[in-house]
């Protein structure tokens, strides 16, 4: 039969009904529940699996962080090391050959560290590299070798052990004289990269360094003017200038003729010049190793220190050249 909701409108029974005494477990205790049901037991299996895989996972982890360097430990990182020149003044100088027996390079994993209280590495040059720097023009440069430094350490320092300086001016060869017994030195801050390989390359603006005294007995001194940078940071000017001038560099603001056509105490011009390259043969020329911003480009005559032309606002970037720089034609 169909149910039906049934309402009764008597009075409620208020008889009192007997208290069914409640069934008890073992001692009084809990009603027994009986034996886990399959349901029950594929649950509690698939909590106890997720908990060893977490425990599994846990030891594996650590046992990782154990095994692995860290982040900040770093990696060995390839740091080579390079030397590039500028040209000098004097048209008689035809060869200027230093000799390099060794490149110690100072390096801290602490940026903080203050300069030469890092650790020492060394580059043992045997036999020593004779250099002959007037070759190293126009974007060339010669490897020094190269280290294994902690990627993420700071490089602080970079000294070049110098056996000898000669120098041969009109057919005649002289020992220049280093004021100096610590070599070379270029004293600027490098961040080495967490990984792969880098190259820094040392400007020797022999230009500046060389230092001519006497007359009929000329002696020279080496006064080194040096700078570094990490050449996949570097870019470069390549153009044209009138033949046989040579080209100079002056960051932005820098050029001041009236004071750089002035010869200084040691009787050099253009002493504020942050690179130079005198034109080729063909009247091109390359100015490289530069860091990135905007130069002023002034084309001289080495032969009565003239400017031919000067170029403002020439751009360097990062990694790249600039090229197609115009100082050859007449405004």
């Amino acid at each position: 039969m169909p149910q039906s909701a049934h309402f009764s409108s008597s009075r409620p029974n208020t008889q009192k009904k007997a208290v069914q005494p409640q069934p008890t477990g073992p001692a009084g205790g809990i009603p027994s529940a009986g034996p886990p049901t399959a349901c029950q037991l594929r649950l509690a299996q698939e909590v106890l699996m997720k908990r060893i895989s977490v425990i599994l996972m846990t030891g594996l982890l650590f046992a990782l962080a154990l095994a692995l360097p860290s982040c900040s430990d770093g990696l060995p990182v390839s740091v080579g090391f390079a030397i590039t020149d500028a040209p000098v003044d004097a048209a008689t100088i035809t060869d200027v050959v230093v000799t390099v027996s060794q490149v110690a390079v100072n390096e801290s994993a602490d940026a903080t560290i203050a300069d030469g209280h890092g650790s020492w590495q060394l580059i043992v040059i045997d036999p020593p590299l004779a250099i002959h720097l007037l070759d190293l023009q126009n974007g060339l440069a010669e490897s020094l070798g190269e280290l294994a430094i902690t990627g993420g350490s700071q490089i602080n320092q970079i000294r070049l052990t110098v056996d000898s300086v000669v120098v041969t001016d009109d057919t005649v060869e002289y020992q220049a004289t280093l004021p100096s017994n610590s070599g070379l030195k270029i004293v600027n801050a490098f961040q080495v990269p967490l990984s792969g390989a880098v190259v820094i390359t040392v400007d020797f603006d022999l230009r500046k360094s060389l230092v001519r005294t006497g007359e009929a007995t000329p002696t020279y001194i080496l006064k080194p003017v040096l700078r570094a940078i990490v050449d996949n940071e570097a870019g470069r000017i390549s153009g044209s200038a009138p033949l046989g001038s040579v080209v100079y560099a002056y960051t932005a603001g820098s050029w001041v003729e009236a004071t750089e056509t002035a010869a200084n105490a040691d009787g050099l011009l253009f002493t504020g010049a942050y690179t130079s390259a005198a034109a080729k043969a063909d009247g091109s020329f390359v100015l490289a190793f530069m860091d990135a911003g905007s130069y002023s480009l002034v084309a001289v005559n080495p032969l009565d220190n003239t400017i031919l032309k000067l170029l403002d606002d020439v751009v360097v970037t990062e990694g790249a050249t600039t090229p197609g720089v115009d100082l050859a034609s007449a405004d």
